[in-house]
C-alpha cells in the first residue's frame, strides 16, 4: 500500500472521514438547507468545542471592550454559527459544480484589481481569514486567476484534500515559506491572495496597533512588494443575509505599499481588516489565537 494512503487511512483519522462523509452528503442538499445544517452545526460545535470557544470568547472581549459581558456573549453564539456555516460551505466549494455556486458571488470594485494588473507589476491581494473563505476563493478563483499563500494543516487528511481542492483551473496554492516561487510569480505579472492576519510568532513580525492592541504582524507583503514593485489591493468578504450569496469587495490600489516603511505599510492593511471585521464580526474567525505572541514582559491573554 501506498505509504502516504496508509497514512491517511490511519484509524487516528477515522473520525476526519466520518465528519466528511457527512459534509458530503450535506453538499448535495439545497443551498438554504445546507446553511441551516451549518448553523446548528455551529451551535453544537459551541457546547462541544470548550478550547475553541474559550479563546474566541477572550479575543472578542480584547477587541470588543465596549460590548456588554451579554453582548459578547451573544456575538460568540453567532460567530459559532457562522463557523458551522463555514464548514459547510467549505463542502460546497469541495464538491458543488461551478455552474450551482456562480450565481451566489457579488463583486465589487473589479476594476480596481484589473487597474493593478494592467501595471504589469505582480498584484498582491491582501485580505483576512473570514469564515466563507473556502467558498468565496472558489468563486472568485473563476472570475479572476490567482495564487493562494497557504499554511499546512497539522491533520494529514484535511492537509491534502485542501490542496487538492484548491488546486482549481484559476487557483495554485504557494506555501508560505516558498519565497522564492511568490516573487517569481509577482514579476510574471500573477495576482497573489494572501491573507496576513495570523500570529506566526515575533521572528516574522512587528508589533502594529490592531483593535488597539499591539499585534504581532507579518510583514512579507510589504517585503515581497519592495522586493518586486507590486501592485497591492485589499479584497474583503462576507456571506449575505437570507441566504443571498457572498459579497466581495476590492478597495482601490493601496498608494505606494511598495515604496512605504514597512510599518506604514503593514499599518494600513490592519486599519482596513479592522474596519472589515467591524461590518460583519459574527463572519471573522475568532478562535485564532491572534494575540497569542506578546511584546517582551506582557502577560499572555490566553
Amino acid at each position: 500500500m501506498n505509504t502516504k494512503l496508509s497514512n491517511l487511512i490511519h484509524p487516528r483519522y477515522w473520525p476526519t472521514w466520518l465528519g466528511l462523509g457527512i459534509l458530503y452528503g450535506i453538499s448535495k442538499l439545497p443551498y438554504k438547507t445546507q446553511l441551516t445544517f451549518g448553523k446548528y452545526l455551529g451551535r453544537g460545535a459551541f457546547h462541544l468545542l470548550k478550547r475553541f470557544r474559550r479563546i474566541a470568547s477572550i479575543n472578542l472581549a480584547l477587541c470588543f471592550p465596549e460590548l456588554s459581558e451579554h453582548a459578547q456573549k451573544q456575538l460568540l453564539k453567532k460567530h459559532f454559527e457562522s463557523l458551522g456555516m463555514g464548514l459547510v460551505e467549505s463542502a460546497m466549494a469541495w464538491w458543488m459544480p461551478y455552474h450551482k455556486l456562480a450565481p451566489l458571488i457579488h463583486i465589487e470594485g473589479l476594476e480596481h484589481l484589473q487597474e493593478a494588473i494592467a501595471k504589469k507589476q505582480g498584484v498582491i491581494i491582501l485580505s483576512g481569514h473570514f469564515t466563507s473563505l473556502d467558498i468565496c476563493g472558489r468563486l472568485f478563483s473563476n472570475i479572476f486567476p490567482m495564487y493562494v499563500v497557504y499554511r499546512e494543516q497539522k491533520n494529514k487528511v484535511i492537509d491534502t484534500l485542501l490542496k487538492r481542492h484548491r488546486r482549481f483551473k484559476l487557483m495554485q496554492p504557494i506555501h508560505r515559506h516558498a519565497v522564492r516561487q511568490i516573487i517569481k510569480a509577482l514579476r510574471k505579472n500573477a495576482a497573489i491572495w494572501y491573507a496576513a492576519d495570523q500570529d506566526y510568532g515575533a521572528a516574522h513580525s512587528i508589533f502594529l496597533s490592531f483593535f488597539n492592541i499591539a499585534t504581532a504582524t507579518i510583514t512579507a507583503p510589504s517585503r515581497y512588494a519592495k522586493q518586486t514593485h507590486a501592485q497591492a489591493v485589499t479584497l474583503f468578504y462576507h456571506r449575505l443575509p437570507h441566504g443571498k450569496g457572498y459579497q466581495i469587495k476590492i478597495n482601490p490600489i493601496l498608494k505606494d505599499f511598495a515604496t512605504l516603511p514597512t510599518p506604514e505599510a503593514t499599518i494600513s492593511f490592519n486599519q482596513l481588516l479592522e474596519t472589515a471585521i467591524r461590518a460583519h464580526p459574527e463572519q471573522y474567525l475568532w478562535i485564532h489565537r491572534r494575540f497569542k505572541t506578546r511584546p517582551i514582559g506582557d502577560p499572555s491573554f490566553y
